[in-house]
């Protein structure tokens, strides 16, 4: 089985480079990519060891991006790229960038007043965690905003978040190009490192409509194809997915989006345990 999906504590996972090799060769994983988020620096220090006595499997080069198209902040997987030419340009628009969280806290603030969203008058103080964070409770202080959002939004703060960076109509709409490069650019850029675009897992995203998005990327040729196997998915949503690749002729990938112990149930290869992927997969990346 191979695994496409994996972050090591160059990003958000908690395993270093070295223990995540060593699982995955504990899995028999055969091939695997570590996509950790808006950085390649887990792939500067694989150059420095000799990881073939870790892990005797191939890997394929990988990054997850943030990224934003048509208002909808999301997710971009990045694979075969000559990371020569992509290293300056991440640690331009990722490592190096500082996150404006105070303007994406005027951003949520701009977008209230405008919807009629009921809060009072404040300011954001980075000691009270993210900017939703602040946001949410504030509308909920006001049992009258409850009308402006379903159910799911009002009573929890991550469906609420996910409304504010993937709905345009959202009554706390923020557009996510104030932080992360567009996918366009991404696209580009990618392409130019002769490298390959998926889409991570989109059934993530709380769109209104799904294969409309992904519909849009690919006619807007942004991606190559769909992370069709993942951890969060159920069987008919994957089943959805590949029954799209093979209608739009896109190619496939998959992975566990293992994070070492911090989702400790999310395991390496299996996910929370009925993920087997098929190396068959790749046979269409090399057409």
């Amino acid at each position: 089985m191979i695994d496409l999906h994996m972050h090591t504590n160059y990003s958000d996972g908690t395993w270093s480079v070295t223990k995540l090799l060593e699982e995955a060769e504990k899995a028999n994983i055969k091939v695997i990519s570590i996509t950790d988020h808006d950085t390649i620096k887990a792939y500067k220090e694989l150059e420095k060891i000799d990881y073939k006595e870790l892990y005797h499997g191939k890997i394929i080069k990988g990054v997850e991006f943030n990224t934003v198209y048509d208002g909808v902040h999301f997710h971009l997987l990045a694979y075969n790229f000559d990371d020569k030419k992509l290293e300056n340009w991440i640690k331009e628009n990722y490592e190096d960038k500082q996150i404006n969280l105070e303007l994406e806290f005027e951003y949520m603030v701009k977008s209230c007043k405008k919807n009629n969203i009921k809060i009072d008058d404040i300011k954001y103080d980075s000691n009270k965690g993210w900017p939703v964070d602040i946001i949410f409770p504030e509308i909920k202080k006001h049992e009258e905003n409850k009308r402006y959002f379903n159910d799911r939004e009002w009573e929890d703060i991550n469906v609420f978040f996910n409304s504010c960076v993937t709905n345009k109509n959202f009554p706390v709409f923020v557009d996510f190009s104030i932080h992360y490069p567009r996918a366009d650019e991404i696209a580009k850029i990618v392409r130019g490192c002769k490298g390959k675009l998926f889409v991570a897992h989109p059934f993530k995203y709380n769109l209104e409509d799904t294969i409309q998005f992904l519909d849009m990327l690919k006619n807007n040729k942004i991606i190559d194809g769909v992370e069709v196997y993942h951890s969060s998915y159920t069987e008919e949503q994957t089943e959805i997915l590949e029954k799209y690749c093979i209608r739009e002729n896109l190619i496939m990938s998959g992975g566990s989006d293992c994070h070492g112990d911090k989702k400790a149930d999310r395991k390496i290869g299996v996910g929370y345990g009925n993920m087997n992927i098929s190396e068959k997969i790749l046979d269409n990346w090399k057409k």
